[in-house]
């Protein structure tokens, strides 16, 4: 599920940034922050004491947009159609959208 998220939001033009900070480092600067990953919509990632545990931080609109994409991804005939939408857009067969 996680690679056809990141083809669909590279194809989009939406690259996810990451940005690392330790916890100490984080707790003396949060409200910085928390003002950071509203406006830049980026990701803080505070690692703990094991390897694989970390603590992600990210705006609301990111949240939202995450549980979104895993909900167009959640059927089989949703992903079929999207695949046929990322083919077609690789292929060159776009209709322009004139509201």
């Amino acid at each position: 599920m996680y690679t056809i998220t990141y083809k669909i939001l590279y194809i989009c033009g939406k690259q996810q940034k990451m940005k690392a900070v330790s916890i100490s480092t984080f707790r003396k600067g949060l409200k910085e922050y928390f003002d950071y990953v509203s406006k830049s919509l980026d990701i803080i990632i505070v690692p703990r004491n094991k390897e694989e545990d970390a603590i992600v931080i990210m705006s609301i609109k990111e949240y939202n947009a995450l549980k979104e994409t895993e909900h167009l991804l959640s059927t089989e005939s949703n992903r079929a159609r999207l695949f046929q939408s990322i083919r077609q857009m690789e292929e060159g067969k776009i209709v322009p959208y004139n509201p």
